[in-house]
């Protein structure tokens, strides 16, 4: 109560200061009657005293009356303040969050949209025209949104350049388009601001109330997932929910939200595939591949969590994790085969991996010669020098580096002339595509002849049946890896499945 109160003296000094001037005032004036009739009567006396009392008590009590009055308008006019976004004077979180509740709960039959904005490349935005430019400009935007709110508490500002916005309509789909219409055509107008003319663009997610959802942190949630679907989905639009089309979103949220707790608990595992080379049949080495096996919806395919890890962040522990594992394990082989490694751009740009693999390499024993670095041809659209340096050093120590996946993406032939690769791995999509497609047996025949003449070992993945292997023994191409000649399998849980002396290839295909 104290702090409370210290909080708001600073507004109420000329009162504080008033009163006790009064409550001084008083004690004289009572001081002063008592000696001026100190001769009377001891009644009249009495009765002086308590006329004295009452008018001192009366002008106590106006003056407590107006101090109060004053403290709880400063203390209203406080918490008006504080429930306002400073920058935009849009309500805030708190307040538009405790405004939705109190709707949902007491106006049931009354139907309404909730929309979340997000505008679109805003960081861009600020970078080009300064903080003061930008925070105009989100001043400009939430006056527009003030527009479309009803009342002070149906815009907010939640967060840095995102907002949002309760609109009420009939309940009809009409009705419906037409707000949704008009939201659009207010908001996507072009803005001036410094003088400069800026087409503002804004991702919107809209859900309805009551139909797809009754709580405020269900209808939060769809609002969320819907406009998640807008930002994918290129921007620069309004994406109501769906609850099939964001299904997957919300899979996707949840999945990164337990991604962290999966990684800490032991839930991801290192698989490996074997790899064996066309020209004698034999098993050269092994590809490290994660799997997640999760507690309740057991394995998860790598094509479903690895770009929410990129996303989400975790994408360089659980990278790191693969390469310390996999090492781990491939240095208790009796026989030496190599280990293939993926590693991440994202990975690779953020930590100096020179140092990180050597220390791996120190940690678990592992000769160098038996390790293989593969990097997706991504990471080479604007290779820095201390990347490419770093990339050559662990090439110096013995390792391997492959170029992997290629074929895909932003595929050049003029990647294979940017660093010295000790292998290219051919995109399991060609392979799988040779029988049909004549133009994938060109673009491998190309990679073919140009690994060759550069030095580079070429493998081909995703090897399923075996008439491409055929057609990739016959090509040229060295190393061989498929499910037709191994899935991948947790090493760890078959002892001694990495030192069995494996068929030919050439008999298991027969």
């Amino acid at each position: 109560m104290i702090g409370f109160l210290s909080r708001y003296d600073r507004l109420f000094s000329k009162e504080i200061a008033a009163l006790a001037i009064l409550l001084v005032a008083n004690f004289i004036c009572a001081l002063t009657v008592s000696i001026l009739f100190a001769n009377q009567d001891p009644e009249t006396r009495s009765m002086i005293q308590l006329a004295t009392i009452a008018v001192i008590s009366m002008l106590s009590c106006v003056v407590l009356i107006q101090l109060n009055s004053s403290r709880v308008a400063a203390v209203a006019a406080m918490d008006t303040l504080v429930a306002k976004d400073k920058l935009t004077g849009l309500a805030n979180r708190e307040v538009f969050q405790r405004h939705l509740a109190e709707r949902m709960e007491h106006d049931r039959d009354h139907p309404f949209i909730l929309m979340l904005l997000d505008l679109d490349r805003f960081k861009e935005l600020n970078a080009f025209l300064g903080y003061n430019s930008a925070d105009q400009l989100l001043q400009k935007f939430a006056e527009r949104l003030g527009q479309l709110a009803e009342t002070d508490s149906d815009a907010a500002r939640i967060g840095g350049d995102e907002f949002a916005l309760i609109v009420y309509y009939d309940g009809s789909n009409n009705n419906l388009q037409a707000k949704i219409r008009n939201v659009f055509e207010t908001l996507y107008k072009t803005y001036m601001c410094q003088k400069q003319s800026i087409d503002l663009t804004v991702s919107v997610g809209a859900t309805l109330f009551p139909e797809d959802g009754r709580d405020p942190e269900g209808l939060n949630q769809n609002a969320y997932f819907a406009l998640q679907r807008a930002k994918k989905e290129g921007h620069n639009r309004i994406c109501c929910y769906d609850e099939v089309a964001d299904s997957k979103m919300m899979d996707y949220h949840f999945l990164s939200q337990d991604m962290d707790r999966a990684l800490q608990e032991g839930e991801f595992k290192v698989y490996f595939q074997p790899q064996f080379s066309f020209a004698t049949g034999k098993q050269t080495g092994f590809e490290a591949l994660v799997r997640w096996l999760h507690k309740d919806r057991g394995i998860i395919s790598p094509g479903v969590f690895i770009p929410i890890a990129e996303q989400n962040g975790l994408i360089v522990p659980l990278s790191e994790y693969v390469l310390r594992e996999a090492c781990q394990i491939a240095s208790r082989w009796t026989n030496p085969l190599k280990v293939a490694v993926n590693l991440s751009p994202i990975q690779m740009r953020q930590c100096v991996i020179s140092d990180l693999v050597t220390d791996i390499l120190l940690e678990t024993g592992l000769d160098p010669r038996r390790l293989e670095l593969e990097v997706t041809e991504s990471l080479f659209i604007d290779i820095n020098e201390q990347l490419s340096s770093d990339l050559l050093l662990l090439q110096r120590q013995g390792i391997s580096i492959a170029l992997d996946d290629f074929g895909t993406g932003y595929s050049s032939l003029a990647y294979l002339t940017s660093f010295p690769f000790d292998k290219i791995k051919i995109d399991r999509s060609f392979v799988q595509n040779l029988a049909t497609d004549d133009s994938s047996m060109a673009i491998i025949s190309a990679v073919i002849g140009m690994g060759k003449s550069l030095n580079m070992q070429i493998t081909a993945e995703g090897i399923e049946d075996h008439q491409a292997y055929e057609i990739l023994r016959l090509a040229g191409v060295d190393q061989a890896q498929g499910f037709l000649l191994g899935k991948p399998r947790d090493i760890e849980a078959e002892p001694g499945e990495e030192m069995r002396t494996p068929a030919s290839i050439h008999s298991a295909v027969a």
